[in-house]
Order: structure tokens, then C-alpha cells, then sequence
């Protein structure tokens, strides 16, 4: 007949006693997953729960003073462990932002981005052909594509073909176009 193999001296790990203690709330996720992993580093025992408002929740109050949170956490520990738990969340607010991102002071140029327009180029026709073929969704597509662009265009619809035209000023941008639309890549 098996039996169960001896068991190990378990001694049961020390818990610390006391209430629960609100220690942090907020919704910096970099943050709370940099606390959660410094409380098990230090093998401080967590509670945690994510504040949320979830579908079907209803409140007493169908008028609440206080909006609800949308997103967010809060951890609470022991209040025998909230001193530690308090140093370890001090050092982690006292540290600097690894990935710090400045918003530059003025946007830089995009490479699709086409140059102003000036007075001239409203004057011009659309008289270039970018593409000819009798693809009818293509056409529709790089029609569709040019204008999302704010390019005027002119098609011409020859015997089983379509030619599209655009003007001058635009004709190198809408040529890019093409080339992504049929390689199906963009600009690199």
C-alpha cells in the first residue's frame, strides 16, 4: 500500500498581525507594479485591489457628489508592517522617472508631410498623372488616399482605364502615395 512521503518540518511562516492600512492609491502603473515587486522583495504581505468601475455596478446614489474611478489600484499592508511598507513606497516616489519624455518646443517636420501651400498652388490644375490602370478599387482607394491628404485631384476615365491627376506642387507626395499603396509599405 503507497503511502505519503514524510512530511517536511513545515513551520508556518510569520504573518504579521494588526488591521489593514491604506498605504498607496492611485493610477501610476509603473508605480504600483514597482511597489508590488519591492513588497515581495522584502516579503511584505499586500493587498491589493484594482478600483474600476465595472459593468452591472450600481450605486446607492444615482447622482454621486465624488466621480467614480476609472482606472487604479490600491495597496494596503498590515499595520505591523506599514512602517517598512511606508520607507519602501518614500524611496520609490524619491526616485527620478527612468524614461523621462519632454514634448519638444515646436513639432518636428513629419517626412509625409507636404510643404505649405501657398496662394500659387491653389491656382494650379490638377494636370499630372500619378497613376493609370483599370484596377477600379485601386482607383477608388488612391482616390480616397489623395484626398485624405487635401490633394485636389481629376480622373479621366479612358476606354477601360482610369488616369488620376493631381497638380504639380503635390504630384512628388502623391507618387509616394502610390508606391505605398501598391507595395502596401510606408515611407521608410
Amino acid at each position: 500500500m503507497p503511502s505519503l512521503p514524510p512530511a517536511e518540518s513545515a513551520e508556518p511562516s510569520p504573518i504579521g498581525k494588526g488591521r489593514l492600512e491604506p498605504l498607496w492609491e492611485g493610477d501610476d502603473l509603473a508605480l504600483h507594479t514597482s511597489l508590488l515587486d519591492a513588497l515581495d522583495a522584502a516579503k511584505i504581505p499586500y493587498f491589493n485591489k484594482p478600483l474600476s468601475v465595472y459593468p452591472g455596478v450600481r450605486r446607492a446614489d444615482p447622482f454621486p457628489v465624488q466621480p467614480l474611478t476609472l482606472f487604479g489600484y490600491k495597496v494596503a499592508v498590515l499595520s505591523s508592517d506599514f512602517r517598512a511598507a511606508k520607507q519602501i513606497l518614500e524611496k520609490l516616489l524619491d526616485q527620478e522617472p527612468k524614461d523621462e519624455m519632454e514634448l519638444p518646443a515646436e513639432p518636428e517636420p513629419s517626412v509625409s508631410e507636404s510643404p505649405p501651400r501657398t496662394p500659387s498652388d491653389e491656382a494650379e490644375e490638377p494636370t499630372v498623372q500619378v497613376w493609370r490602370g483599370n484596377d477600379e478599387d485601386f482607383a477608388h482607394f488612391l482616390q480616397d488616399a489623395l484626398r485624405e491628404n487635401d490633394m485636389p485631384l481629376r480622373t479621366d476615365d479612358l476606354a477601360d482605364e482610369t488616369a488620376v491627376f493631381v497638380r504639380p506642387s503635390d504630384a512628388a507626395r502623391a507618387q509616394e502615395i502610390v508606391r505605398e499603396l501598391r507595395e502596401a509599405s510606408p515611407p521608410c
